[in-house]
């Protein structure tokens, strides 16, 4: 990593606390991120790898303009193209098997006025749900196969007229979230299923505000784009989604995590 010191390769939630983990020379290190004082330099981004059968590093160290991995590495990656899956025809037939056996939740997460559908494995629900940063979050029903699951997400989608993606844009739009609005659209959604006999019980409502440290917060962040050859420098007090705030000397910036994947820093 000549003239760098290392990688952004992963920002994520463990004991439902979030992480940051940078490649340097010596390995992948990993520390907590709220209340992280950082000084970096933004480079270019890098394809970061993939997983089949455990991590494997991009072959190629190909440079990459969005995302997290190059071409190659999605086709090399063992789950990627179940990311796109809509459930009109399996896109991983090496994982169909077991995919057949797997159960999902569906799931309603909420964001302010916004409604979106997803799915999840029963054990990284509630985490899946503050991986994306929902104020409110229900679990719908359970369903066994991913293609099945898949059409009812869709069927869902459609059924409530919502959507199953939020970008970093609606996000940062959202992040001081009405919860009463959060919290009424979600309800709204759920008495719907209730109606059209898509949802037979009660729903397990989350309220996932605590984990995002939004109080943190004193005033409006300016939302950073175009990373490149930029200077973050401050602490990193909330993270809501794929936002990362920080708190700079001149007030509070937000960051699109997605930006920062794979791309290089220089510690300054």
């Amino acid at each position: 990593m000549t003239d760098w010191d290392g990688q952004i390769f992963r920002i994520q939630w463990q004991n439902f606390s979030p992480t940051i983990e940078i490649r340097e020379d010596g390995g992948i290190k990993s520390w907590p991120l709220f209340e992280q004082k950082i000084s970096w330099k933004i480079g270019k981004k890098y394809c970061v790898g993939y997983w089949k059968n455990g991590y494997r590093p991009c072959p190629n160290n190909a440079e990459i303009s969005y995302g997290s991995k190059c071409e190659v590495c999605k086709q090399l990656d063992e789950y990627f193209s179940c990311v796109k899956c809509d459930g009109s025809k399996c896109l991983n037939k090496g994982k169909r098997k077991m995919c057949m056996n797997d159960e999902f939740y569906i799931y309603l997460a909420s964001f302010d006025s916004l409604l979106k559908v997803g799915i999840s494995r029963p054990y990284r629900l509630r985490l899946r749900l503050i991986e994306q940063g929902a104020d409110f979050g229900a679990k719908i029903v359970r369903i066994k196969d991913g293609k099945i699951a898949r059409q009812t997400e869709q069927k869902i989608a459609k059924t409530l007229n919502i959507i199953d993606r939020v970008n970093g844009q609606q996000k940062f739009n959202n992040l001081f979230a009405d919860p009463n609005l959060s919290l009424k659209n979600l309800s709204d959604g759920i008495k719907r299923l209730k109606k059209i006999g898509m949802l037979k019980n009660d729903a397990e409502i989350f309220d996932l505000r605590k984990f995002y440290h939004l109080e943190k917060i004193s005033a409006i962040p300016k939302f950073i784009t175009k990373l490149e050859n930029k200077t973050l420098n401050g602490k990193i007090v909330s993270l809501k989604g794929n936002l990362m705030i920080v708190e700079t000397d001149d007030g509070f910036i937000a960051v699109n995590t997605h930006e920062l994947l794979g791309r290089k820093i220089k510690f300054i």
